[in-house]
């Protein structure tokens, strides 16, 4: 991780030197600024920037965000569930060959992305939980959440693209397209359930919170969304935007 910063940070003095040291650089292509708004899933819509420090090199910096809510059913669990992505990066685009293909290692900054949901099931209805069928308590219903988010928030990551957001030469605008990867550990699921549950005939109910039995349900559903989302480890990116020179 060190690599990262210590790169980004070397080739922004590199640059701010070069251009003190120069004068003629400050009136040369490659002191423009270039600004791209990208789609980027699934860290959503995203803005970019970016400053060049050599004639093959930019130090680019830029965010994702997006939000949407849906509800889902889960074995009769209703989950009214909301998607917050928060994101931040940066990279150095290497350009080998001159041209818009690049090479961009970089690290996301902070990792916002997070889910949160609310649980319910209403009185008298069926759901299942764990190797349970039950039914919620019409007298004090089954409700919860759920979160799942990332507790590394920062991560290395790579992409390869092409385009150029800030074009040498007298060219302004361009269409960089990129795909990469994003190197995180997995988020992780919160589960939680109260109320009471009570056998599919109506009878022995008993508390979600405090019976031993329906707490390893819960914990045991925990588990199986966490085995899910341990495929998140590595998340993949694809972006396509629009940028222009200044």
């Amino acid at each position: 991780m060190k690599t990262f910063f210590t790169c980004w940070l070397v080739c922004l003095l590199v640059g701010a030197n070069s251009r003190t040291a120069a004068g003629q650089a400050l009136s040369s292509p490659n002191s423009h600024v270039g600004v791209a708004f990208t789609l980027a899933p699934p860290l959503g819509f995203g803005a970019d920037i970016a400053v060049p420090v050599g004639e093959k090199v930019n130090v680019r910096g830029g965010f994702n965000v997006f939000g949407l809510s849906h509800e889902f059913d889960n074995d009769g669990i209703t989950l009214d569930a909301q998607l917050k992505l928060r994101s931040v990066s940066a990279h150095l685009d290497w350009f080998p060959f001159g041209g818009g293909f690049h090479l961009s290692p970089g690290v996301m900054l902070y990792n916002g992305n997070e889910v949160n949901a609310a649980a319910l099931v209403p009185g008298g209805e069926p759901f299942e939980l764990g190797d349970e069928s039950l039914t919620s308590n019409p007298s004090t219903p089954v409700t919860g959440t759920a979160v799942v988010s990332f507790n590394r928030k920062v991560a290395p990551s790579v992409r390869v693209g092409w385009g150029n957001i800030v074009p040498r030469g007298d060219r302004r605008w361009s269409i960089p397209f990129e795909f990469g990867v994003v190197f995180s550990n997995a988020p992780t699921a919160i589960f939680s359930l109260g109320g009471s549950a009570c056998a599919r005939n109506g009878t022995n109910c008993r508390n979600i919170a405090t019976d031993p039995q329906l707490q390893a349900d819960v914990q045991k559903e925990q588990e199986e969304i966490n085995d899910d989302l341990d495929v998140l480890k590595v998340i993949p990116v694809i972006s396509l935007g629009f940028s222009v020179k200044f």
